[in-house]
């Protein structure tokens, strides 16, 4: 199913205009058009989607007059047309639908001064809502003492203390999911488990001794009981160190079970609300760790008001590019959350546009993660990437370098090595092509023979690199200093590192040695290594595609070029940081 077409009539810009989609699912799908054009009336038109109608805020109707009445319509490509107009929404029957946009807005406030009004401007950047309700705020009533001594004589000998089981968030909301507790009151169920509780306390010797009796006489019958064999199911899945065996697995659920039927309704309010805290954390720790401004703002989600909100800093305070990248991942956190349906529709207006290329791939990055956890829930989600760059800037999803022109500022802490680049400008002599193709610029596992004393003397490169073997222990020296230490690098041996290390993982993934072969001697460049693997059915994660504005960037240079302040740039951003750091984490 894809979108064929959306129809907008009357919101903002736009009259009636219908755009051609075609757009795919699980994909990002970059609609491309001139300013004014009517992309921000685009974005307008989703962003005013309610439950069951459109409803425009009163500076959105076409040339600002309220009878011009607004109306949305999605066509399918399986036929179905959905609409929302002022009576209805068959659109959200369908979709959820999230918008992310510029989220500075002006603020006025009026001031008195020797007896004159004025009005003081200023940029602020709304307040993102990433929790609209918070919970209420309830705990689980268990205590292992308390449970001890409510299952009698040999509590102590048999119960473990699973206070580590009510801090999962995910293994309580699949019991919630997933178990009827009320098939604990059945005659046969809450007979059979209150006459084992019986039993084992009638036993007598160690702890050790009693779980073995337990094994033997009294397994049989709790495994009989479908919902208890369930919930002690659901809990191995989750492999707590604490609990060893199968009966440390059934007398938990029996603890489980107590817990429920003392609270009551109350046990559903404090797996919510347990989520909330788990989903809290989550947010805090992505937030914080992205965030760029943080040796001068606390951007960390609060609790205002029974709502879960992140304040930013005035608009002046930090760069354009800063505040887009924090506010965007912001919102995408605050999609995922709100998403609920299998089918979503995300809308990104050009807030990307302006971003440094380090910044696009971060931006890339997390809109590539979002997808993949969508695709592996087997939902849809069309990301509609809202822009007036045209596409050909583009190189997967990615500016091509190329084609840009980029003005450096920053310094950068480099140790560019000149020698390192003469050996990238005789790269295609034809004394060293060959062999600098094979054991320099591409991965091949066997390069131990490989001298190349002569041909290096003759061309003026650094002897000391003319076996393979030396020149990539010095890329890896340059890699571990780029990574783990806080000392000038040098970006291209980074680039170098990069660029073989995906190539030795994707060879390490291929089975035949023949097609082994085939990717070591007749796939040229890395990018068409990587798409024949993908042929041969070997699964790659984007972070390797992504990665491609590093390794394919600064590795065809004629004489005298030098891109290693560019690149610098590129690796000193913290996500493409942590993406190299990922493919070299087995290193």
């Amino acid at each position: 199913m894809n979108l064929k077409t959306v129809k907008i009539e009357n919101v903002k810009g736009i009259e009636e205009r219908e755009f051609s989609l075609d757009a795919i699912p699980n994909k990002p799908n970059i609609l491309v058009a001139p300013n004014g054009f009517g992309k921000s009336s685009f974005a307008i038109a989703f962003n005013s989607l309610r439950s069951n109608r459109i409803e425009l805020d009163e500076n959105n109707y076409y040339l600002g007059k309220s009878e011009n009445r607004p109306s949305l319509s999605i066509s399918l490509t399986d036929g179905r047309i959905l609409i929302a107009d002022d009576n209805q929404n068959t659109i959200g029957d369908v979709f959820d639908v999230f918008v992310i946009n510029n989220q500075t807005e002006p603020k006025s406030v009026v001031q008195s001064f020797g007896g004159r009004s004025f009005a003081k401007t200023s940029l602020d950047i709304v307040t993102t809502v990433l929790v609209n309700t918070i919970p209420e705020r309830i705990g689980f009533d268990y205590s292992s003492a308390n449970m001890k001594r409510a299952f009698g004589l040999n509590g102590n000998r048999v119960l473990l203390n699973i206070g580590e089981l009510f801090s999962s968030a995910n293994l309580l909301n699949e019991i919630v999911a997933k178990i009827d507790f009320s098939r604990f009151g059945l005659v046969n169920n809450s007979r059979t488990i209150a006459h084992g509780v019986t039993s084992i306390n009638e036993q007598t010797g160690t702890g050790s001794d009693i779980k073995q009796w337990i094994e033997r006489e009294l397994l049989p019958s709790f495994r009989a009981l479908e919902e208890l064999t369930k919930l002690a199911n659901v809990i191995a899945t989750y492999n707590f160190s604490i609990i060893s065996d199968e009966v440390d697995l059934y007398l938990s659920a029996w603890q489980i079970i107590q817990v429920k039927d003392s609270m009551g309704g109350r046990f559903k309010k404090a797996v919510k609300y347990l989520d909330y805290l788990r989903e809290k954390d989550q947010l805090t720790q992505t937030i914080s760790s992205f965030n760029p401004v943080g040796d001068r703002f606390d951007l960390s989600p609060k609790e205002v008001r029974n709502k879960l909100t992140i304040k930013w800093p005035k608009a002046h305070e930090v760069s354009n590019g800063q505040r887009d990248i924090l506010t965007f991942i912001a919102l995408l956190l605050k999609s995922r959350r709100d998403f609920k349906k299998d089918n979503c529709i995300l809308i990104i207006d050009e807030i990307f546009d302006y971003l440094d290329d380090a910044n696009l791939i971060a931006f890339q990055y997390y809109i590539s993660t979002f997808i993949d956890e969508m695709k592996r829930a087997k939902r849809r989600i069309f990301p509609i990437l809202l822009t007036h760059l045209d596409p050909k800037f583009f190189n997967h999803f990615c500016f091509n370098d190329n084609r840009i022109k980029v003005c450096y500022l920053k310094e950068v802490r480099l140790r560019p090595n000149k020698e390192i680049l003469k050996i990238i400008y005789k790269r295609e002599d034809p004394k060293v092509k060959i062999d600098l193709d094979l054991y320099y610029f591409h991965y091949h596992p066997n390069f131990d023979d490989v001298n190349l004393l002569a041909e290096f003397t003759a061309l003026k490169l650094n002897t000391d690199w003319a076996t393979p073997s030396n020149f990539w222990k010095k890329i890896a020296r340059e890699v571990r200093r780029y990574l783990l230490e806080d000392s000038p690098f040098d970006p291209i041996s980074v680039c170098f590192g990069a660029r073989v290390r995906i190539e030795k993982l994707v060879y390490d993934k291929i089975e035949s040695d023949e097609f082994k072969e085939i990717f070591l001697n007749e796939k040229r460049g890395t990018k068409e290594k990587l798409r024949y693997a993908e042929s041969i059915n070997v699964v790659l994660p984007e972070i390797y595609f992504l990665l491609g504005i590093v390794y394919n960037t600064s590795l065809h240079l004629t004489e005298g070029q030098d891109v290693s302040q560019s690149l610098g740039l590129r690796l000193e951003n913290s996500t493409i940081k942590e993406m190299i750091s990922n493919i070299f984490k087995d290193v």
